[in-house]
Order: C-alpha cells, then structure tokens, then sequence
C-alpha cells in the first residue's frame, strides 16, 4: 500500500469521526500539510489545476464572484468579492475591486494548484474551491465559488490532471539579524509613504516586522497589552468606522477595508471579527505581543496596530481607513 493510499484511508476515517472538520483541520489532526493531504485525495474529489500560475491568475476575474481566504500565523482573513480585476507581471500578480480590496500575489511561491469541493468558512454545504500551496504544502490562497453553477468553473475541469505534486518540509530558521543604528532607522522611517516602503526597509536590513518595531520603539512605536489589541477589534464594531485589515507573509500582502458590525467568541479562544464583505478569525491564545506604531504617509501620519505571534510572526494589522468612493 502506498503513502497516499494510507493518507487517503486515515482522511476517510478522520473524516467519518468528525465530519465538522475541513481539510486543514484534518491535516492537523493527521500530522500532515494540507497540501499532502489534498494530494493523497486526488482522483476522489481533488484534481491537479494544469495551468501555469500566470495563467490561472489570469483566469481569476474569469471565476465570478469569490471568497478569497489568506492564511497567516494564527489567522485567515477572508473577502467577499463580486468582481475583480488583476494585474500580471513577471513575479507578482495584483488583484484589487476598487478601493477596498487589494491582493499582491507572489507567483514563483505558486508551486501546485488544485480545484475541489470544501466548505467555505462558516458554512455547512461544500462550493467549488482553487487551492494554491507552496512547495511546503502550505496553502496560500484559497478561492471558494459564491456562484458554483458559473461557467468558468466548469470550465477549470478541462485544465485538471492526476498530476502528483512532490512536497518539501518545512524547516523554521529563525535568524538574528543586527539592525541598523537607530538614529538611520528612524531617518529612513520618516521617508515611509506607503507599505511597499516598509517592506523594502524590511528586506534592505533583512528585519522583521517586530524587529523594525523593537527598534524604533519610543520613537514611532510603542508596545501595547494584548487586550488594547482585542478592544481595538471590538471598537471597530462599536463605532462601525471604516477599517482596514493587512495581512502579510512569504511575499504576500492582502488588505481589505469594511464596516464591521460584530464581534465574537469561536471555538478555543479564537475570534471572529465580520463585515459585510469581510471576516477575520484570530487565535488569542497564539496573540503574544501587539505593538501600535505610526508611520509617515503621502497623506499624513497612520497608526497601525500590530499583532504578533510568539515565535514574532506577523499575525494581523489593524487600521482606520479614509472613506473610499
């Protein structure tokens, strides 16, 4: 019997004990990557997407409205979308609708795609779905069908195969990295005029997110409790303000601004933050530091709450947004 034939009988039995899991969480409880997972189901339910990423990101505006999910650390940031329309270049593709949600895509991470039947977050009954994972097997971008009887995705069948993906572990390296003297970090800070700026300071010094906070602490941020973090979210409902959620990781940046109107408590401590177009699920028991930080702009100085996991991974960024037309 073959690995996959044995990861496909322990998913079927998972499956039949507690059928209220979704894919990642049964490969959580098996072990495994999700991707692994998917890959041990295909000719039962999953089939390989034979389309270059370029490709099926073209294809993406093709595939009505979506609900498009990113994972972080700790976190999923979903959006609800009626139409979009992308930008493909060599390395990156751009998704946006409008002013309120942009996704920049990084395609080289875009090692295997697959289309299946999944249950869309909070819902009981399955819809079409594209996963996107890395060569670690970790899924990047999940689009889930709001319209399953749309055309396009019928037409996603001809582009599938039995193609087996090959998948890598993961191995964590964590990497001190000496950041530059403070007096240069805080001059280079106050020339920041929009995230892109950030993320190339972040890269010229080889800094993370919390290192850069750490480093201008005092000066442009300032550590805050968890709990300040949590209210934040819940302000957000209380004052139904224009909000603007990001989420970036691995080359990944995905941001979106809506009017959240509720708050509230998930299954083992997480949170579930929803907006009409929106929703963003947290888990608090993983939220280890949160920093508020400003940051220069062309329109002026923006506070930004960080939250961070133990291990200093970005999990969410929380903001206030200017109105949008």
């Amino acid at each position: 019997m073959t690995l996959s034939a044995v990861l496909f009988e322990a998913f079927e039995e998972a499956r039949l004990r507690a059928p209220q899991l979704d894919s990642q969480q049964l490969a959580e409880l098996l072990g495994i990557s999700e991707g692994e997972l998917q890959a041990a189901r295909l000719g039962h339910g999953v089939r390989s997407l034979c389309l270059t990423a370029c490709d099926l990101a073209m294809m993406l505006p093709r595939l009505g409205p979506l609900e498009i999910v990113t994972e972080a650390h700790h976190a999923s940031l979903s959006s609800r979308i009626e139409h979009c329309r992308i930008d493909v270049g060599a390395r990156h593709a751009h998704l946006a609708q409008g002013n309120t949600l942009a996704i920049e895509m990084l395609l080289p991470g875009w090692y295997w795609a697959c289309l299946s039947h999944e249950r869309r977050p909070g819902e009981e009954d399955t819809a079409p779905c594209v996963q996107i994972f890395n060569r670690f097997g970790q899924a990047i971008h999940r689009l889930y069908a709001l319209q399953p009887a749309h055309p396009a995705w019928r037409a996603l069948r001809f582009y599938t195969s039995r193609i087996t993906p090959g998948f890598t572990r993961c191995i964590d390296l964590f990497h001190q990295a000496t950041p530059p003297s403070q007096s240069s970090l805080i001059e280079q800070w106050q020339h920041l005029r929009n995230e892109l700026d950030l993320r190339q300071l972040l890269r010229r010094h080889r800094l993370r997110r919390i290192d850069a906070n750490r480093a201008v602490a005092g000066h442009f941020s300032q550590r805050i409790n968890t709990n300040r973090f949590i209210m934040a979210m819940a302000s957000t409902c209380h004052d139904s303000r224009l909000t603007r959620l990001r989420m970036c990781h691995t080359g990944l940046l995905h941001q979106h601004c809506d009017r959240f109107t509720f708050l509230s408590p998930g299954a083992n401590q997480w949170l579930q933050l929803e907006g009409s177009t929106l929703s963003l699920s947290l888990d608090t028991l993983a939220l280890a530091e949160a920093w508020e930080v400003i940051r220069p702009g062309a329109s002026g100085s923006q506070t930004v709450l960080e939250a961070f996991d133990q291990q200093g991974h970005l999990m969410v960024a929380l903001e206030a947004a200017q109105p949008v037309a």
